[in-house]
């Protein structure tokens, strides 16, 4: 009984040595400073670049392709398609045939055309309101034409006679006139006047006829020069040659004029006035009648809009015609698996078929220049501009890349799973060979920063404040200053310096300082806590029980 209290406290006693030789190794290691190592670390500012990318994949598309789509219900009249078949820009694919549609061009087409014409009549009407002299002579004006007249277009006006020159219709013997030539002069005697004139021939008749005794006769038309003493319906009697070989016509006959011109008043309407009398003598081009009629000006203009209205119609047979011939809308290629993969619908539709609107044959695909379509997210979409440069990769063209730009950035996003994103299209011009096939899988790297030959330094170098950045110089001396940069694009992690430094300064990279505080309480009555501590009055038992406080209890920290 005794040996087992004996053994206890020497337990005791031991617990309570080793935990003050604890407590005693713990509190001196707390209680001495810790001290870190400042260590400055400087770097050059040097020049380098600064480039950040948004990237996508996507399959590779023709950025030019128009489908090869039927308009109307018609009969194939003629079909150049073939599968995978080069086209040029003009090149007639396909030919339709309507018949109803054809015919309503037709009709449209005359009618225009008889519109034109009618309003080409009453234009020309317009410029005949007034009536000039055709020829200068003697005016002959029609019977009962006066101011106040009405007239159309077919009314004569009178006629003007050029009284310059008369000719005469004169009968000879046939035995003398075979000896006359044209140019051989006629000696002209003027019935009831002592009057002669020279005269020369014209013309000798062909057909013979008989005088009342019977002797053949041929007509010698004799032209003669007006000194102002002819005037026309003077009967004149013609002789050739002199003295026993004299011949003369066998009859006197009347003179007439060799150049009359008819006057018509070429327009509906009515007479306004009358410049010149019956028999007067005008020049040509003078005024001889005005007309006038009110409602000339509007037919014309009823008739100006009805050929509009015609022509509106007539545009729109044309187009419904035009709408029939289908060409190739750019250089390019054709192939029916844009419209079915499977089956070539050129099969189905040979010449003389009937095929339905809207039928899809295909599709002409310009491959100069693919575009690809890449998702862009919506943190990335302001950075994102058109015009921007653009590194293409694609699937299966290992070890090669291809230049492309932004052509276009969707307005529009689209949301999946919560997150959105928005189409950029990239244009990618094609190789020579046409390296680059439609459906390829490409990858797309958008270059939204890319600035060479810069002064860049790494971002944890530059303290921002209040929209003040600055960093530590250090100087000559050994001794740093702050100064203030301004900063243009940055990385996630380098910025590009715009001013404030210069090409080999050199800055002091910031440095963390750590420090640990020694904690040393004073606690009454030894450490709080524990039980099962020694009996009243035995040295050191504090610690101990304190010891015992702080692994069971959990003492304070």
């Amino acid at each position: 009984m005794k040996f087992g209290r004996k053994k206890k406290w020497i337990i005791v006693v031991l617990a309570a040595i080793l935990c003050g030789a604890g407590t005693y190794v713990y509190i001196n290691q707390k209680a001495q400073p810790a001290t870190a190592a400042t260590q400055q670390q400087v770097m050059k500012v040097s020049k380098g670049a600064i480039t950040s990318t948004v990237s996508g994949t996507s399959q590779l598309d023709a950025k030019d392709k128009q489908n090869i789509v039927i308009p109307v219900d018609g009969i194939i009249k003629t079909m150049n398609l073939t599968q995978n078949q080069a086209v040029k820009k003009g090149d007639v694919l396909v030919e339709l045939s309507v018949p109803s549609t054809e015919t309503n061009l037709k009709e449209a087409q005359v009618s225009l055309q008889q519109l034109e014409k009618e309003l080409a009549e009453l234009q020309d009407e317009q410029s005949h309101m007034t009536i000039s002299a055709p020829i200068s002579g003697k005016l002959t004006l029609a019977s009962n034409l006066d101011v106040g007249s009405q007239v159309n277009k077919t009314t004569k006006i009178g006629t003007v006679s050029d009284t310059t020159q008369f000719k005469v219709k004169l009968p000879f013997p046939l035995q003398s006139a075979v000896q006359l030539s044209k140019g051989d002069n006629v000696e002209l005697t003027v019935d009831g006047y002592l009057l002669s004139k020279v005269g020369s021939v014209n013309t000798i008749g062909h057909d013979m006829k008989a005088d009342a005794n019977g002797n053949k006769m041929v007509d010698v038309e004799v032209l003669v020069a007006n000194d102002g003493t002819l005037s026309a319906g003077l009967k004149v009697k013609g002789s050739v040659g002199s003295g026993d070989s004299k011949v003369e016509s066998t009859e006197q006959v009347a003179l007439d004029y060799v150049k009359t011109s008819p006057i018509f008043s070429d327009a509906s309407g009515t007479v306004k006035s009358m410049k010149f009398k019956d028999g007067e003598t005008v020049k040509q081009g003078e005024l001889i009648a005005t007309l006038f009629n009110d409602d000339l000006q509007k037919n014309i203009i009823s008739k100006q809009a009805a050929i509009e209205s015609q022509k509106i119609k007539v545009d729109d047979a044309q187009q419904k015609i035009d709408q029939l011939t289908i060409k190739a809308p750019f250089d390019g290629v054709f192939s029916a698996d844009f419209a079915n993969s499977k089956n070539n619908v050129l099969r189905n539709y040979p010449v003389g078929a009937q095929i339905n609107a809207n039928t899809t044959l295909g599709a002409v695909a310009s491959l100069s220049t693919m575009q690809l379509a890449i998702a862009v997210d919506e943190l990335d979409l302001t950075s994102v501009k058109v015009g921007q440069k653009v590194t293409v990769k694609i699937d299966a063209i290992s070890g090669k890349s291809f230049d492309g730009e932004v052509t276009s950035v969707s307005n529009v996003g689209t949301t999946t799973n919560g997150v959105t994103t928005y189409d950029a299209v990239v244009a990618i011009p094609n190789t020579a060979q046409n390296d680059l096939k439609y459906a390829m899988t490409a990858t797309a790297e958008i270059y939204i920063q890319n600035k060479k030959d810069i002064l860049v330094l790494p971002i944890q170098v530059i303290t921002t404040t209040k929209g003040k950045s600055t960093v530590s110089v250090k100087k000559a001396d050994g001794t740093t200053e702050e100064r203030e940069i301004k900063i243009g694009i940055r990385s996630k992690t380098q910025a590009e310096i715009m001013s404030g430094l210069q090409e080999g300064d050199e800055v002091v990279m910031p440095t963390r300082k750590a420090a640990t505080t020694t904690t040393q309480q004073q606690m009454p009555g030894g450490f709080p806590g524990g039980e099962g501590g020694p009996p009243a009055g035995f040295q050191g038992g504090g610690n101990a029980g304190g010891g015992g406080g702080g692994q069971n209890g959990g003492g304070a920290r």
